[in-house]
Parts: C-alpha cells; structure tokens; sequence
C-alpha cells in the first residue's frame, strides 16, 4: 500500500495532535489528583485535631465526675445509701469511661495514629488497679475476681505502653465477667519471663466459646449473638481492639476455650524500647489514658 508524503504527514500530524490532547488530558487529572490529595491531608489534619479535641472534651468532665464520686464516697462514709449511690456513680462513669477509650483507640488505629509509648511500670500495681476498677461490674453479677501473683513478681518493674495495657487487659476482664455464670469466678494471673516478656493469663469458667467461633470473634463489630434479644452486651469492638494492640506491640494472644467449660486468653507481651524523650518510670502504672491532652 502506498502512502504519498502529504498523507504520511497528515497522519503522523493527527497522531501528535491526539498525543497533545491526551498529555494535556492527564495534566488536568493529575492537577485534579493532587488536589484531592491535599484535600484528603487536610481532612484528616481536621479529623486528627478534632478526636483530639473530643477525647479532652470527654476527658476532663468524665474525670471530674469520678472524682467527684470517690470524695462523696469519703464524706458520706457510714451512710449506706450516699455509699451506695457513690459507688454507682463511679462504676458507671468508670464504664463510660472503659468504652469510650475503646472508640477513641478504634479511631486512632484506623487513622495509623496509635504510636507505641513504652515507660517502666510496676507491672502488679498497673493489674492490681486494673482488677479493683472491674470489682462493682462483677459484684453485679455475683462474679468473683481473683487476681494470682507469685510473691516475687510483686515489686517486679516492666517496660510496656501503659495505655495499650489496660485496654487490652480491660477488654479481656470485661469479656470473661460478661460471659460468666453467675456466682462464678474470673481468674487473673501475669508472670514476668527472664527475657522481660510479660504474660497475662484470664480465665472465666463461664458459657465457653464453639471452635468454629473463635477465630472470627476477634473480627471488628463480629458478636456470637445477634439481635433484640441477646443475652450479652457489648457491641463487638473489644476483642477485635485487643487482637490488634496486641499484633502492634509484636505479641501474641491465645484463645482456649471449650463450650460450658469457660474460657481462657493468654496474652504474651515482649518488653518495648523506651525512647529517650519519654518519660522511663511510672511508680503505680496507673497513667491516665488520655494524659497527653490534660493540658488543654
């Protein structure tokens, strides 16, 4: 097929033209792009800012009011019902508090904000604390907390993200209280290996848990038990939340469980790097969760 000179060029001409066109095309996407782009940084900058504006908002009320709950306790003292009142005061905003720092540490994940910030702690005051705050949940239900620590592991001191800590432990106690028997008992149990690794053992003699069921109840909003009717609260956070801080701070968490025969999570926790900015030493363990927004 022959093709004469004026063709060929008018060709090759219509060939660079569509060229142009389509450069000039992807600049105005990838113009359109970057803008999106910037556009998403700042949602999130927005987004960043106001969970951190939120969580101190919450905060300090919240801590007021428990506060407030333990000093009524003190100067009713001998009163039974200002006791009583007291302590409802405080399980109930202690409860608030326990699932709010759940969402506020969902948040935080989704938004690969969840940095790990290791101090040294006495590692059985930190669970003693934790264990007390649980006491009227379980007292509710009958349920009895018993916590086991070996004597030498008591002034025993661990580098671990306070934080990450109690909500992983939080989330655990409150699973095995919620799924035991009335008048059981919820065992806790946590041991410091040669290598620094931490592990926390939970144990609950309660409803138990299927084999099929227990690797999807550690999925986002996943509960074993659905709709109006449910004998069990929670909304499915907790355990998907635990699973994940514990993957982040490179440990493991195992599940043992058998139906009608309770069950048991073991948590194994490897000892973090302290940074040399942070703060190394925390007497009790007991750190506020959201501390790093208290001075707003």
């Amino acid at each position: 097929m022959n093709i004469t000179d004026e063709k060929l060029i008018e060709e090759l001409s219509n060939r660079f033209a569509q060229s142009r066109k389509a450069f000039s095309d992807l600049s105005v996407v990838n113009g359109k792009l970057l803008e999106m782009n910037e556009r998403l940084e700042r949602s999130e900058a927005l987004k960043s800012n106001f969970l951190s504006n939120i969580r101190n908002e919450i905060n300090n009320p919240l801590n007021a009011i428990i506060g407030l709950a333990g000093q009524l306790a003190i100067v009713g003292e001998g009163n039974k019902e200002i006791t009583f009142l007291s302590s409802l005061i405080g399980a109930e905003a202690n409860h608030l508090d326990f699932q709010l720092r759940n969402i506020f540490m969902a948040a935080e994940l989704e938004a690969g904000e969840a940095n790990p910030r290791c101090v040294k702690v006495h590692i059985a005051t930190s669970l003693r604390d934790l264990v007390d705050s649980f006491r009227h949940t379980a007292a509710k239900k009958n349920v009895s907390l018993q916590l086991i620590l070996p004597e030498y592991e008591d002034g025993a001191l661990a580098a671990i993200d306070v934080e990450k800590f109690q909500i992983i432990i939080s989330n655990l106690l409150s699973n095995a209280i919620e799924y035991s028997n009335v008048g059981g008992v919820v065992e806790v149990s946590i041991s410091v290996g040669g290598d620094g690794c931490l592990q926390i053992s939970v144990q609950d003699h309660g409803v138990g848990i299927a084999p099929e069921d227990q690797q999807r109840i550690f999925d986002r909003f996943v509960q074993l038990e659905t709709g109006t009717t449910r004998s069990h609260l929670g909304h499915g956070l907790g355990l998907s939340i635990t699973k994940t801080l514990v993957d982040l701070m490179q440990g493991s968490i195992k599940l043992d469980s058998s139906l009608g025969q309770g069950t048991r999570f073991t948590v194994i926790l490897p000892p973090c790097s302290i940074l040399e900015d942070e703060d190394s030493f925390s007497e009790a363990g007991n750190l506020f969760l959201f501390d790093n927004m208290s001075e707003a």
